[in-house]
């Protein structure tokens, strides 16, 4: 089953943990993005808790969203090597039911491998046909104090990383590394010999992967102990916070970091062990005065429970009114936007109880209307960060967001720009419909889709 925990951290971290929000991101020659920054504070240089943002299609409003995305990539890219490596080392053989060729194997293996470093996300994002570096930097607040994390990437490695944090009291540059230079504070390290067996990994790995791929590494492979020991509970916090950051895309809807408990893995079905059992049956209560809310023709949300051997198999079925009459219907035969509502609910309950969350295309299958009743009802009780693209204007003025959470991708003479409502609008006024504004006011009409009018009647002859 999933887990929430990604990486191993010290009792006292966990005891004592408040999230990790973004403040600002910036970004020069990533796809479509030549260099903008988008601040992600209000004027009272707090953490914003809602970001919606809008743009065309092909704006780029996704493109936001891999940049984040990317955070997640290059941590992980030591993770993968280990993996692959270990099948490369011990040799692996297929089943001789499946008659697969050793060299053909290992082959796969390798460009696996090959395709898990910076070089492959260099390829993936950086701007095409530009000699210049590619740079992503992450404001953030993590245990109510502030940073910076930098990545600067050539045509095929990162050239520099920087970060900046809190080391003792006060914030500090932690590490700055580049081609002909490594600059580490110590204060990041309890050993003095630890920090020197890291420096020998730079050499060896930095480039191909990130220092905190390094040190995530470290984390990942040895005890809770040794790496108490040796790593200062503020780098921990950071490593820590960075992969509790949850994301939903098309390309990444397995995220294993929004899992509270063994039932969140699957809301729909699964099974489970016999002690989960009172985590279920809460969880099963919520979706069902969930969906009762949302829908006139459910009567109860239930799941259907099967025990054998000391674990429950379990799924879920909703009981409807059809005709006047009731019938039990298993979940897996609802429309794809109802599921989709089901898949939206942890990262949802995610960000209502403090971490941060990043959606693309939020509401995408799912009725305007409803959309917005689930953004207001986050809206009303989110203490962590949630971070969205869409194209539900709906939200604008049904789901009680404060107008400073709208962004906007505007793509005018001047290049792509990515603005607050507050840096388009003079004054924000309470009695403004931000959303008829939007579509009406000259002020967004590079935020909009080009206004054309389509004649296919030349087109149709084609098929005359």
């Amino acid at each position: 089953m999933h887990q929430l925990t990604k990486v191993k951290k010290s009792d006292i971290l966990e005891k004592n943990r408040r999230w990790s929000m973004f403040t600002y991101l910036k970004m020069k020659n990533f796809k479509s993005f030549k260099e903008i920054s988008i601040d992600l504070q209000n004027k009272k240089d707090e953490f914003k808790h809602i970001i919606a943002i809008y743009g065309a299609n092909g704006s780029g409003k996704s493109t936001i969203v891999e940049a984040f995305l990317t955070l997640e990539k290059t941590l992980g890219t030591m993770r993968v090597k280990d993996m692959l490596l270990d099948l490369l080392n011990n040799k692996i053989t297929p089943p001789d039911d499946i008659p697969i060729k050793q060299e053909m194997m290992l082959e796969f293996i390798k460009t696996r491998l090959a395709s898990s470093t910076v070089e492959k996300i260099i390829d993936e994002y950086k701007m095409i046909n530009t000699t210049e570096p590619m740079m992503l930097e992450f404001g953030f607040i993590i245990n109510g104090s502030t940073g910076s994390y930098l990545m600067e990437f050539d045509n095929s490695d990162l050239i520099r990383e920087r970060l900046e944090y809190k080391i003792l009291k006060n914030r500090g540059c932690c590490f700055d590394i580049e081609e002909d230079k490594v600059e580490i504070n110590s204060n990041i390290f309890e050993s003095a010999e630890f920090l020197e067996e890291i420096k020998r990994q730079i050499q060896m790995y930095w480039g191909k992967h990130t220092f905190l791929s390094i040190l995530q590494h470290e984390m990942d492979d040895k005890s809770a102990t040794y790496v108490n020991s040796n790593i200062s509970p503020n780098l921990m916090n950071i490593l820590t916070e960075f992969n509790s950051i949850s994301y939903k895309t098309a390309s990444n809807r397995e995220d294993n970091s929004i899992y509270a408990s063994p039932v969140f893995a699957n809301l729909e079905g699964g099974t489970i062990e016999k002690s989960e059992e009172k985590n279920l049956d809460k969880i099963e209560q919520f979706i069902n005065e969930f969906f009762i809310s949302l829908f006139d023709d459910v009567n109860k949300a239930f799941y259907h429970r099967e025990e054998k051997n000391g674990k429950i198999r379990y799924s879920l079925f909703l009981n409807k009114r059809i005709d006047a009459l009731d019938f039990d219907i298993d979940f897996r035969y609802e429309s794809s936007g109802t599921q989709e509502i089901l898949n939206l609910l942890p990262y949802l309950m995610v960000a209502i109880t403090g971490k941060c969350v990043i959606i693309d295309e939020f509401g995408n299958g799912i009725h305007d209307l409803m959309a917005a009743k689930l953004m207001k009802a986050v809206s009303q009780n989110i203490k962590g960060q949630l971070i969205i693209t869409t194209h539900n204007t709906l939200i604008m003025d049904h789901s009680n967001i404060k107008p400073d959470a709208l962004y906007f991708i505007f793509n005018g003479l001047e290049g792509k720009k990515v603005k607050c409502v507050t840096d388009v609008e003079e004054r924000l006024h309470p009695n403004y419909n931000y959303r008829n504004r939007y579509f009406n006011n000259e002020l967004y009409a590079d935020g909009l889709p080009k206004n054309a009018d389509f004649d296919f009647s030349e087109f149709a002859k084609l098929y005359g």
